[in-house]
Order: C-alpha cells, then sequence, then structure tokens
C-alpha cells in the first residue's frame, strides 16, 4: 500500500513537472495568439463583451500553467496519504490542462498547417500520461 501511494504520487508530480515545463514553453504561442487576437476581437466586439473574449484567451493560458501546479500539488497531497484529495486535485489539473492543450494544439495545426507541432507538445502528453497513470496507481492504495 506504501509503495502504490509513493508510486502514484511520484508519477503524478513528475507528470506535472514535465505539464508545467511544456505550458511554459508553449506559453509563448499562447500570448503570440493572444496579442493576435486582441485587435481583432475588439474590431468585432464592444465594450464588456471585448473585455470577456480577451480574458477568455488569458484564462485558457493559465489554466495550461496551472494544470501542471495543481498535478504536483495532487501528488504530494498523495504522498502525505490523502489520496482521494490528491486524485481529485490530479483529476482537476490534468482536466484544465488537457483542454487547454486542444485550443492551443488546434490553433497552431491550423495557424501552421499540418502536423508538425505535435512534437512541441510531447512533453505535456507524456506528462499528462504519467499523471493519468499515477492518479490510477494510487486508487486502490
Amino acid at each position: 500500500m506504501r509503495a502504490r501511494l509513493w508510486a502514484g504520487g511520484s508519477l503524478a508530480i513528475v507528470g506535472g513537472l514535465l505539464m508545467l515545463g511544456s505550458g511554459y514553453s508553449s506559453r509563448g504561442f499562447l500570448y503570440t495568439a493572444l496579442g493576435y487576437a486582441e485587435p481583432h476581437v475588439s474590431q468585432f466586439l464592444q465594450g464588456i463583451a471585448a473585455s470577456a473574449a480577451i480574458l477568455a484567451i488569458t484564462l485558457v493560458e493559465f489554466a495550461i500553467a496551472l494544470g501542471g501546479i495543481t498535478v504536483v500539488a495532487g501528488g504530494l497531497v498523495i504522498l502525505v496519504r490523502h489520496t482521494t484529495m490528491g486524485r481529485t486535485l490530479i483529476y482537476l489539473g490534468g482536466g484544465a490542462g488537457f483542454l487547454g492543450l486542444l485550443i492551443s494544439f488546434g490553433l497552431s495545426v491550423y495557424r501552421l498547417g499540418g502536423l508538425d507541432p505535435v512534437l512541441s507538445y510531447l512533453p505535456y502528453w507524456v506528462g499528462l500520461v504519467l499523471a493519468v497513470v499515477g492518479r490510477r496507481i494510487s486508487k486502490g492504495a
């Protein structure tokens, strides 16, 4: 039981760190997307609607970065034997990060054409898989 908690928590921490590293490396791309979208959003939307659209783009950016932090926190919580809370944090962090990754990936495929950007997201996918495996391992403990 202790080995399962240690293995699950450790995998989640490593996965979260990979997600963090990849999230921050793709963060420049999201800032570029935000800079691209900002003038166009203000052309089509006015006032509060334009501010809300810019805020939504910014929140997606933070969801990618904070997804890794939440997964690392979940792994640490599992290591101190609070498995339900740790698994919930991993679930929330992985879900938020996965949504942000899909949006960023789709935008890069659309803008850059082709599937070449897939390799730039590989560390994130590996981190997400490690976090899910860590969550699954800690389930039985």
